[in-house]
């Protein structure tokens, strides 16, 4: 043979093996580097390790203790709904892999085998062909492929065998030229995953804070049932003093009838708050992921009153900067910037040229190779497709921009409505802390003048009713004032979770000087 085909599809089949058997490598190869160049622009790899995870579900499990970060924690390994979200991740990023390998070398292989037989002989042919093709960043697409055909008939110990190789690369001169038209797709998908992750980040913190929200409510809850648990001793302690001062007539039989109903009432309030805690952790428990039987602990208290350190001038800068959500606007306008730049382009004719080689050997006729080249001009006899394609390309390019602007003023509106809400949260934690002492002091002067007879228990009841009041809403406000303050965090890129769940607080200055940093 003049031209050794067994080698040509030796060195395919490797190239075969070794691209089948370093796919899966290949897609993770590919999602790490796509979070690495986003990292820049607000992503972290925190996002992409997210990637691997997936919700362990439970069938049973031991008693937990729940605190600010094992809650965390755990909805991050059981959570439904962020694993729906994950999984939502994951479907972007099986999309970004099928453009990466329509991008790629993309190999092909047949094989084939025919048996027939007639009354005089009979006869087999076998056939194997494999192809190559990559997609070059000129935009062209070069193409090799190899075949072999073997033919036998009858006794023949030797039989007929051909084998051809052929190469052939086109090349675009006008429409569909470079890398910037030719591989839009490509781009465009690895602009939309870095969307996707950006979204699955904001979509992490708000799970985180819907979690924390549901955390302290929780223990606020708890803190309802010990409150009006006091109460209702207090009125029992009430109802045996009213009782005692009407046998030695120091109290009206009105007193005595008013403390009895009142202790029955907080009764009654203490047994719809306990069954109100006990369905809330069931319901805690099931958004966590966790069978809700499982036995659980309260570890902590209420919040604490974390201040923010960040002013609302210096907060709007930082959101200006880095909200994921304000990056992927700004980064759709450069998408529709680029497509509307990519249809002006396809406006000129189609220009092409190709070139082609085939060698080709066989035992029948003399081994004979060819070599063509050629160029192809499109005639645009009709471009209003063309006209149409620019001009949609120029109106999404103005609602992009539109959106922009539009993200741009919700970033400024969500930062200065975090900080009114945060104030006013933080006024209203101040408030009811007052209204504690305030009630305290009414609760013990009004007890003091009853028990001195200058005074009835309506005042004492009134008093304690107020007291429980005035504990319980001092404790919603601190939860309220502590959600609004992750709220800001998030609304500013001051949040970033762990790769277990829990909340990561950003330095302002280390962020701030961050950002000088990139400028320069």
């Amino acid at each position: 043979m003049k031209y050794p085909g067994l080698f040509l599809f030796m060195a395919l089949g490797v190239a075969l093996v070794v691209t089948g058997c370093t796919t899966g490598q290949l897609d993770r190869a590919i999602l790490q580097r796509v979070v690495q160049d986003d990292e820049p622009a607000g992503v972290s790899e925190i996002a992409a390790n997210e990637v691997a995870l997936q919700r362990k579900p439970l069938a049973t499990m031991d008693p937990v203790d729940l605190n600010e970060q094992s809650v965390l924690r755990l909805a991050q390994a059981h959570s439904r709904k962020l694993q729906d979200q994950r999984d939502q991740l994951v479907r972007a990023g099986l999309t970004l892999f099928g453009t990466e390998r329509d991008f790629g070398p993309r190999l092909s292989g047949t094989a084939g085998y025919v048996f027939s037989s007639t009354d005089d002989e009979d006869r087999e042919t076998a056939s194997v062909q494999v192809g190559l093709s990559q997609k070059l960043p000129t935009g062209g697409e070069v193409e090799m492929t190899g075949d072999w055909t073997g033919d036998q008939t009858g006794g023949d110990a030797g039989g007929l065998t051909s084998s051809r190789a052929r190469f052939r690369i086109d090349q675009p001169l006008t429409k569909g030229a470079g890398y910037r038209s030719g591989w839009e797709a490509f781009t465009q998908a690895r602009r939309d995953f870095r969307y996707a992750l950006r979204t699955f980040s904001l979509d992490r913190q708000d799970a985180a804070i819907s979690t924390m929200r549901s955390y302290y409510n929780l223990v606020q809850q708890k803190s309802v049932v010990e409150n009006t648990r006091q109460n209702l001793a207090q009125f029992e302690f009430l109802r045996k003093r009213s009782e005692a001062l009407f046998k030695v007539d120091r109290a009206p039989a009105i007193d005595v009838l008013r403390s009895q109903q009142q202790e029955l009432t907080a009764l009654n309030r203490l047994t719809e708050v306990q069954e109100g805690f006990t369905i809330a952790v069931g319901r805690f428990l099931a958004d966590l992921g966790i069978p809700i039987e499982t036995e659980v602990e309260l570890m902590e208290g209420r919040p604490e009153l974390r201040e923010v350190t960040v002013s609302e001038p210096e907060a709007l800068e930082l959101a200006l900067d880095r909200r994921l959500d304000l990056m992927t606007a700004r980064d759709r306008v450069e998408d529709a910037e680029r497509k509307l730049s990519i249809a002006r382009q396809d406006r000129i004719p189609e220009l092409n040229v190709y070139a082609e080689g085939t060698l080709q050997d066989g035992d029948e006729d003399a081994s004979k190779d060819a070599y063509t080249g050629g160029v192809s001009l499109e005639l645009p006899l009709d471009l209003r497709p063309e006209r149409d394609a620019v001009k949609d390309a120029a109106l999404a390019l103005e609602s992009a921009r539109r959106a922009y602007e539009q993200q741009i003023d919700q970033v400024r509106l969500d930062v200065r409505e975090a900080f009114s809400r945060l104030r006013t949260q933080r006024i209203a934690v101040d408030i009811q802390l007052k209204n504690i002492d305030i009630a305290e002091r009414r609760t013990r002067n009004a007890m003091l003048q009853f028990r001195n007879g200058t005074l009835s228990n309506r005042d004492v009841i009134e008093a304690e009713n107020e007291l429980l009041s005035a504990r319980n809403a001092w404790g919603q406000a601190l939860v309220d004032y502590e959600i609004q303050r992750l709220g800001l965090l998030r609304n500013v890129g001051l949040m970033d979770l762990a790769v277990d769940g829990t909340m990561i607080e950003l330095n302002p200055e280390e962020e701030q000087n961050d950002g000088m940093a990139q400028d320069q």
